[in-house]
């Protein structure tokens, strides 16, 4: 136990050190505190570290740190942007511009909103976990990044509900209750692309319809329905045209007192060369503020694997996770979490378990 116990203690407390440096010479001079602020620009920026550790498994060390910089061009219109740099689990390292889009925005009884360019992604809300202040738990869903079982022999790897930013154009019209959208955009939500790098991911065209109603102060029940091609003639196994996918999902969102809930269910139906294959998963979260500075989050999530192609061996169960996490913010900028981690994978019967610790800064400069 204690050299287990090392093995955890000494890479957090080398990052703790460094983040707390940064942040002693970003609050050292009084003068930047005194320097007018431009009202016409925003910067926020994110760093995370999370190390985690299982029995009998080696251990694995993610990193997030992006920065959101925004700038109001006037008449409503702002440019905004998004670079992005994350190491995975695996220790394969992501590095991406997530956005790079202008937006005109109306506010008045009747809202209005245009995006275009590389722009937020239009389906779902798992992408929304991608900046670590916004995730009340450690891990991020697993729709983003697990691939799915083979929905037929060497097709190209799909994932039920992808991490994805794509180019396109973006519409939302909301009311005092209601919100609706609709998008056409360049990829499949299934197969995230690589903006930066090596780019293998061939486009799409795919059109998105959603929208959400609210009901009562602090509940949002919403939706979206994706159209669009997933896989090209040119990609295994052969085909003489394009085929599509169809993408649902369902959401809800209730905020409470010091309570907060949000929960997603996605549907994947794909078109193959033998016919179509379906997959669907969910996740539900939550996080409960016990005092300013604690808080406790959860998550479980479950994906079914794709329906058996007749030339495949079927996957019997499916995939299924939890988390649980303490939180302790020590500033508004810093916190601490430590949790643990149950995850069963596609096609095995036994639950791997972890526990989980992550340092989060995010700070916004204006």
């Amino acid at each position: 136990m204690p050299a287990l116990a090392a093995q955890w203690t000494a890479p957090l407390a080398r990052v703790a050190r460094a983040i707390l440096a940064g942040l002693a010479l970003a609050w050292a001079g009084p003068a930047r505190a005194q320097s007018p602020v431009p009202s016409w620009l925003t910067i926020d920026t994110v760093a995370a570290i999370d190390q985690s550790r299982g029995t009998g498994a080696s251990g694995t060390t993610g990193v997030i740190a992006d920065a959101y910089v925004s700038a109001a061009v006037g008449h409503g219109v702002e440019i905004y942007a998004r670079p992005y740099v994350q190491r995975l689990a695996s220790g394969v390292w992501n590095k991406q511009l997530w956005l790079a889009a202008a937006r005109y925005e109306h506010k008045g009884t009747l809202g209005l909103r245009l995006d275009a360019g590389l722009i937020p992604a239009p389906a779902g809300l798992a992408n929304l976990t991608l900046r670590p202040q916004l995730n009340p738990v450690i891990s991020q869903p697993a729709s983003l990044f697990l691939g799915l079982p083979s929905v037929e022999p060497f097709s190209p790897r799909v994932t039920l509900l992808g991490a994805f930013y794509p180019y396109g154009v973006s519409l939302t019209v909301s009311g005092s209750k209601w919100d609706a959208r609709g998008a056409v955009i360049d990829t499949s939500p299934l197969r995230s692309r690589r903006i930066i790098g090596s780019n293998t991911t061939p486009r799409f065209a795919n059109v998105v319809v959603g929208g959400g109603v609210t009901p009562v102060i602090g509940l949002r029940i919403g939706g979206s329905v994706t159209r669009g091609g997933w896989k090209r003639p040119g990609e295994l196994p052969i085909t003489r045209e394009t085929l599509d996918a169809t993408l649902i999902t369902v959401e809800a969102d209730y905020s409470f007192r010091y309570t907060k809930v949000i929960g997603e269910w996605t549907r994947d139906a794909l078109t193959t060369t033998t016919g179509q294959s379906v997959a669907a998963g969910w996740y539900i979260q939550g996080q409960q503020v016990l005092t300013p500075r604690f808080f406790l989050a959860a998550r479980i999530e479950r994906i079914g694997p794709p329906e058996a192609d007749p030339l495949l061996a079927p996957v019997v169960d499916a995939f299924a996770g939890t988390e649980e996490v303490v939180g302790f913010r020590l500033t508004p900028d810093l916190t601490f979490r430590v949790g643990h981690r149950a995850r069963r994978l596609f096609g095995q019967t036994a639950y791997a378990n972890q526990a989980a610790a992550s340092i989060v800064w995010a700070h916004r400069w204006f």
